[in-house]
């Protein structure tokens, strides 16, 4: 409850204890001589009613309010509703009859990789050669905007609806290495060094040599803008909550929306710089969050310690084999590696074309994340830190083709660890309900993990009372 509603009732209470016993008296007789005998020795008299009472009059010659006054009192009557509900952390849900609006904007870069030793390195593992290795040197930036709706049913359960899109612009900058792993230099026709001799280098062996390894040239840019990711939606309950601890439970499904990679393109089978865009199946999600309140000052200080729980399960689901596997691996190349395991990396994969689909199944993702939330008056800080996990998806379909795809390194388990900073700030005192919150990521250590670099992200979020 607010200071205003506080007041407001205090008052009204105030005004009923002072004028009972004159209302329980004006049914009797007794009661209406008393009632002239008080105004006759010059007690107050009794209120008048109709258009000629003088309250009346003074409260008709008030100007009309002006649209602004409208809204401000309406936002104060707003704020005192939402008050009283004593919102807090992650686990607070949309107040009944009420909606709200969010855009989500994202954006970050992305070059680099921790291997299964927690050592960083390029996204793809640079593959041997004669001479060298080859460093496909595949970078990229992209990101993504989500629309969200959600809506108050009861106060304590809500329900959201969410749309992602994604945008990328991806590209490979083969680079031919030496043994020492650093790029190979050369001169020019004059005598002068080449600086651009190692990329030179790079696409000379990746056009002569993985056709010769059975491996088809891959496409070396892809650009795509306004993709359509997973839509989702679900529910989120808060079955219990006291001024100091707070606990909450969000169910979702995603729908088979997003867009799964062409085959023939695909940066987790070897074949282009395309990512996936969604799960390319059903999945449901799960998050179970907990709030504790650690401090609080009136409407000042506000400090509040939470964790988030999550689970994803992706069910299964066919895709298309690629189907530009169309040479055979020279046998006197694979043999020169002196290493048995490359005959996996490298096998002889044309008869793809004719295999039609394998079976996918994305399986199960977990996070964990902790957050300390410190609010003074209307800004809000926050420092989070979090751990993601996704499972080895599991495929069946042609042996030779999932040795391949797992030979690869990007279908296999992962795990990233990363920090997060954050700002946000109210626009309520100007009587915009309207919030706008900024963060900051940085990837700390990961396992078999893409790192994602430069990565900033947008809300901005409105609220609108609706069906009350």
């Amino acid at each position: 409850m607010t200071t205003r509603t506080t007041v407001s009732v205090l008052a009204i209470s105030a005004l009923l204890i002072a004028t009972a016993p004159a209302i329980a008296q004006i049914s009797t007789g007794q009661g209406v001589t008393k009632l002239i005998e008080a105004r006759e020795a010059g007690a107050a008299p009794a209120a008048c009613e109709g258009k000629d009472c003088p309250a009346a009059t003074a409260e008709a010659a008030k100007p009309p309010a002006t649209g602004w006054k409208v809204w401000t009192n309406f936002i104060d009557h707003e704020l005192d509703l939402v008050g009283a509900a004593d919102l807090y952390g992650v686990t607070s849900q949309m107040p009944k009859g009420y909606a709200s609006i969010k855009w989500d904007y994202t954006q970050l870069k992305a070059g680099r990789r921790y291997n299964d030793k927690h050592e960083i390195g390029p996204v793809m593992a640079p593959i041997t050669l004669p001479g060298g290795k080859l460093d496909t040197g595949l970078k990229g930036h992209g990101g993504g905007h989500v629309f969200q709706a959600s809506y108050g049913i009861t106060g304590n359960f809500d329900w959201y609806f969410e749309i992602p899109y994604q945008f990328m612009h991806l590209s490979f900058n083969p680079k031919f290495l030496g043994a020492d792993g650093k790029p190979v230099t050369g001169n020019n026709p004059d005598g002068t060094v080449d600086p651009d001799f190692a990329t030179k280098q790079g696409m000379r062996m990746l056009y002569k040599y993985l056709p010769a390894l059975g491996r088809p040239v891959p496409q070396l840019h892809y650009d795509a803008d306004w993709v359509l990711g997973d839509i989702n939606t679900g529910f989120s309950w808060n079955p219990w909550r006291t001024p100091r601890m707070s606990a909450a439970l969000t169910c979702r499904v995603f729908f088979p929306t997003g867009r799964v990679a062409n085959p023939n393109s695909s940066l987790t089978l070897g074949t282009g710089p395309e990512l996936d865009t969604g799960m390319g199946g059903w999945a449901l999600g799960f998050t179970q969050g907990y709030d504790v309140r650690i401090f609080k000052y009136s409407y000042w200080i506000d400090i509040v310690a939470s964790s988030e729980f999550s689970l994803t399960y992706g069910f299964a689901q066919r895709r298309a084999y690629p189907t530009n596997f169309t040479t055979q691996p020279d046998r006197k190349i694979l043999q020169a590696f002196n290493d048995p395991t490359v005959f996996n990396s490298f096998p002889d994969l044309r008869h793809l074309k004719d295999m039609g689909s394998f079976k996918y199944t994305p399986g199960f993702g977990l996070s964990w994340t902790a957050q300390l939330a410190v609010q003074v008056a209307l800004l809000g800080f926050n420092f989070a830190y979090g751990v993601s996990h996704s499972q080895e998806p599991e495929l069946a379909g042609d042996y030779y083709f999932i040795q391949m795809a797992k030979s690869l390194q990007l279908l296999g388990q992962n795990t990233t660890h990363a920090i997060q900073l954050g700002a946000s700030l109210s626009l309520l005192p100007v009587y915009i309900p309207v919030q706008i919150a900024f963060s900051w990521r940085k990837v700390i250590d990961g396992y078999n993990a893409i790192v994602f670099d430069d990565y900033w992200n947008v809300v901005i979020k409105t609220y609108i009372p609706l069906f009350r």
